[in-house]
């Protein structure tokens, strides 16, 4: 699966405020989860999704935000450690 790219801030900062900015948007990305929990209706599940979507872009777009003000333009191989100790803490079905 590819996810995508993603088009970092011209002004972000490796500071508190863009660090907590993070953590905001993962607060805000498990209460979408929660409201899709919750969704019975086929509207409130199709709605909850979309938000859920939305939210996490925001999450991602945080996230690469900081890592482009260190200078970190290319996540894959940091993304093949985090695989490689989640195949080793065995989070990954053995096809």
């Amino acid at each position: 699966m590819i996810i995508g790219d993603v088009r970092t801030f011209p002004n972000a900062r490796t500071d508190k405020a863009q660090a907590l900015k993070v953590l905001e948007e993962a607060s805000e990305v498990f209460g979408a989860w929660q409201a899709l929990d919750r969704a019975q209706s086929f509207n409130d599940i199709n709605r909850s999704v979309v938000n859920l979507v939305d939210e996490c872009a925001d999450l991602i777009t945080a996230t690469s935000n900081l890592l482009a003000e260190l200078d970190i333009d290319d996540m894959r191989p940091a993304i093949k450690a985090c695989e490689k100790r989640n195949f080793e803490r065995g989070r990954y079905a053995i096809d």
